[in-house]
Order: C-alpha cells, then sequence, then structure tokens
C-alpha cells in the first residue's frame, strides 16, 4: 500500500448563519409520516440486538454519509465483534452543517439512536466527532453530548476522509449522525424515513439553513420554498467541494445522502481560463496525485501516460479544482481519467 503525505488545505467554513437557525420543516414541504406496522415497544431499551436492526430494516434507514442501509451495517458490525461507533458530524465542507445541526439540537435523539446501535452491535464504545476548524460559527461546541465525548477533528480538509481511514483501522463503526435521529425514530415512534436533513444555502438563497426536506423533491422546488434573491447561474447538489453542479434542478431528486443544496449567482468555471501550471492542485492533494500531469495528460490525443498517474486513487475531494486559480474543473478532469484507465485496464488494452 502506498504511503501519501497527509495534505490538504484550509476551508472558509460560511456556516452561518444556517447552523445557528433552528431546523425547519417547510409549510410548502410538509413531511408526511409513515408508521410501521406493529405495537412500538414499551421499553426501547430492552430490545434485543436483532429486533433493533429489524426496526431499521423496516425504516428503511439509510446512513447519509456513504448511502448503504443501516441495519446492513449494524448487523455485518455485529458479526465482526466491532468494540465502538463514531457518530460523524464532521461537515468539514463549506456552507454544509445538515449533520452537525441535528446533533446540536436533537441531542436526546441522538443519544437514544446511538444506545440503540450500540445495543445492536454490543458495543459500549462511542463518541461523536466534529470539525474543530469552525472559524466563523457563532454556535458553542459542547465537550460532551448526553454524556458522549465529542471529539473535535483538527487538521487540513478532507479532515472525514483521514478520519474514517484512521477509525477503519480501529475497529470502530462510523454512523452518520442522521441516521441515528432517524433510528431512534424507528424505535421510540414508529415511523419510517421519508426525509433527509439538507442544508440550503449560496448568495442566491434568501433563507439559508437546514430544514428536514420530504424525500424525492425536486431540487428546484426546494429552492424555490425556501426563496431566492436571485436566479442563480449555478446550483450544486451535495457540498461544494465534492457536490455536482446542476443542469437541470427539475429532475434532480432529494434523496437520504443529499447534505446540501447550493445555489450561486457567479459561474467561475464560465471564463474558460487555462492552466499556468502553477502546481498548486500538486500541493493540494491528500493523495500525493498531480492534477495537473492528469489534467495534461488527458488532453492528449491518445491520453498517453494516463496509466501511471495513478488517477484511479483520487478519493473525489475537490481539493484540486478549489485552489486552482484558472478555476479548471480538474476533479471532473481527473474522474474521467480513473473511468478511462479503468475501462483500459478491464478491457486488457493499451492506455
Amino acid at each position: 500500500m502506498r504511503n501519501y503525505p497527509r495534505k490538504g488545505i484550509l476551508l472558509e467554513q460560511n456556516k452561518e448563519p444556517g447552523l445557528s437557525k433552528e431546523i425547519r420543516v417547510l409549510p410548502a414541504l410538509p413531511v408526511e409520516k409513515s408508521r410501521m406496522p406493529g405495537e412500538i415497544s414499551p421499553t426501547p431499551e430492552l430490545l434485543a440486538p436483532y429486533e433493533i436492526v429489524g426496526l431499521a430494516k423496516e425504516a428503511n434507514i439509510v446512513d447519509e454519509i456513504d448511502g448503504r442501509r443501516l441495519w446492513k451495517k449494524l448487523a455485518q458490525a455485529a458479526r465482526e465483534s466491532v468494540s465502538g461507533i463514531v457518530v460523524d458530524a464532521l461537515d468539514d465542507e463549506p456552507y454544509i452543517s445538515s449533520q452537525l445541526a441535528p446533533v446540536l439540537q436533537y441531542p436526546e435523539q441522538l443519544h437514544q439512536g446511538l444506545s440503540l446501535a450500540l445495543r445492536a452491535i454490543g458495543a459500549s464504545r462511542s463518541s461523536i466527532e466534529i470539525y474543530r476548524n469552525l472559524f466563523d460559527v457563532n454556535t458553542r461546541i459542547p465537550a460532551s453530548i448526553m454524556g458522549v465525548k465529542v471529539e473535535r477533528i483538527s487538521g487540513f480538509y478532507p479532515a472525514e476522509n483521514y478520519a474514517r481511514r484512521r477509525l477503519s483501522r480501529n475497529n470502530t463503526l462510523v454512523i452518520g449522525a442522521c441516521a441515528l435521529i432517524f433510528l431512534q425514530r424507528a424505535v421510540y415512534e414508529g415511523l419510517r424515513q421519508t426525509s433527509a436533513f439538507v442544508t440550503v444555502s449560496g448568495d442566491c438563497v434568501a433563507n439559508p439553513g437546514n430544514y428536514e426536506v420530504p424525500l424525492g423533491v425536486s431540487a428546484s422546488r426546494l429552492l424555490e420554498a425556501v426563496g431566492m434573491i436571485t436566479d442563480p447561474r449555478r446550483v450544486v447538489a451535495g457540498g461544494s467541494m465534492t457536490g455536482f453542479a446542476l443542469t437541470d434542478p427539475s429532475v434532480v431528486y432529494l434523496s437520504q445522502t443529499t447534505r446540501g443544496l447550493l445555489a450561486f449567482a457567479e459561474e467561475f468555471r464560465d471564463m474558460r481560463y487555462v492552466c499556468i501550471g502553477c502546481g498548486r492542485c500538486t500541493e493540494a492533494c491528500p493523495q500525493g496525485l498531480s492534477p495537473y500531469f492528469i489534467y495534461k495528460a488527458m488532453q492528449h490525443p491518445r491520453k498517453r501516460h494516463i496509466e501511471m498517474a495513478d488517477a484511479e486513487l483520487c478519493i473525489g475531494c475537490g481539493s484540486c479544482s478549489y485552489v486552482c486559480p484558472a478555476k479548471l474543473d480538474l476533479a471532473q478532469v481527473i474522474a474521467q481519467a480513473a473511468a478511462y484507465t479503468k475501462e483500459k485496464q478491464g478491457a486488457g488494452g493499451e492506455v
């Protein structure tokens, strides 16, 4: 396995005013409750592990951090005798606070959901991870939440990726904070997951904040319900670093893993600058790749030398695009290079 230097960049977080606002359900987009069959247990804390896993399955809970079914993660962790759970509330991308806000505003639900998950896998050790570098946030981050220790993760972006690598080596299960809140609602209220917590922000948004939104609503409808100052030139689903630009927000629908919807007035990539060879992308890449080399190789008619560039090791953090003074979409080019390499290697052909 290759060892890469710990690199990356510090990002301005821009989480206010959304983080300190109360999480809202929009009147135009009400969240309908879907109750599961059967009686609610009067003693949820005494449920057997298999019963908790079964309720997570019936509630169709999806972990927002990786898109996996929560019941599958719990069942696998139980089989592998995982020793603890870490609640992921890092939100280390700019603007996004759709995990951190529910942690701070629904601490009892989170704690009960975490207790259920620990019981399901037969573990006792737990903690909550929150990003340390929240430069402009007025919200106080406590040292513990309902008795669970809060770990403030420092370092360069992508801190979340670094944290998951470390935890995977320590026999620890990482679960998104929102998935645990929905687990609590499933067990204590008998509710299926029919909504997701989403940060809606950007310089075009009139009422930036965190919202609980019904699953399946279109991006355009959500923006309309929140309110716009002006028509955006760029709409991004997901984070500003790892999200994807929407060409038609009316046909993109929110899922359990949509942690943000951002609308911006300016589209820098319309300026069509060219690479100036400054090397900042290479300095920022946490994987030790050379986005500059990959970009240049992809411009070649035969795409020579792509195979030796290791583009398939890209984690999609978007740091290269963020630091590029020419505002090139290097992350997208690297994704194309990775797909090209895998296709050629799979076909056994020459790259």
